[in-house]
């Protein structure tokens, strides 16, 4: 052990101190790119979320399923304080059928309860927002759930998108619904969602109100 000790030692003292230290500086940028390019492999696969961005915002984030059926679903996205629930984001979910049973097991998680984005994005997918509407909508008094959940007096007009949701993987793409949300005026305004998501797709369908969007009030 100790004749290994000393050729060891011996070996090192005859590499000149310019050499290590030229090879221990390049190893410290060749670890730098390295960790710089992990980096970027995390953001593109986890892109942030509505979930996310709510989060951080409020501190909490949690989805109540409001209705669900095998057509729509719509839920509550919502901060908490203790037991009182703010929701941020109304979001109504137009499922597309043709798409459903080849995401069987993302969309039984998403039918059981499950965050949308999170779901998808756990399970390795890539997420696409192709909006069709980005600005805001008045919301009259008898939408009284939104106005509720919210905490808000309606009317009122608040920030709203509407976009296809795309996800993909393994050279897969799936259109999985069509995601009208609407927001709380704490939280999100049409300006920022313009910030947020720039340009958007060309809709010549001419709807204007929250009703063209996800119908007439829920009871």
């Amino acid at each position: 052990m100790q004749g290994s000790a000393k050729t060891f030692f011996s070996l090192r003292s005859r590499i000149p101190a310019r050499l290590t230290v030229q090879h221990s500086y390049r190893l410290c940028i060749m670890l730098g790119l390295a960790l710089s390019v992990a980096a970027c492999a995390s953001q593109e696969t986890r892109p942030e979320l509505n979930s996310d961005r709510i989060r951080q915002t409020f501190g909490s984030y949690g989805v109540d399923v409001l209705a669900n059926d095998e057509n729509r679903r719509v839920s509550s996205l919502y901060s908490s304080a203790g037991s009182d629930k703010t929701t941020r984001t109304y979001a109504v979910v137009d499922f597309i059928e043709a798409t459903k049973s080849k995401l069987g097991t993302e969309h039984a998680l998403i039918e059981a309860g499950g965050s949308i984005g999170e779901v998808f994005r756990d399970a390795g997918w890539s997420i696409d927002k192709r909006h069709f509407f980005i600005g805001e909508l008045f919301v009259p008094a008898t939408y009284t759930e939104i106005g509720a959940l919210m905490r808000v007096n309606l009317p009122e007009h608040l920030a709203a998108d509407v976009y296809l949701f795309v996800v993909s993987k393994d050279d897969r793409s799936y259109n999985y619904a069509t995601i009208t949300e609407i927001h709380h005026p704490d939280y999100l305004s049409g300006a920022d969602l313009k910030r947020i998501y720039g340009e958007i797709l060309f809709d010549n369908s001419n709807r204007n109100s929250i009703a063209d969007f996800i119908g007439p009030a829920r009871d």
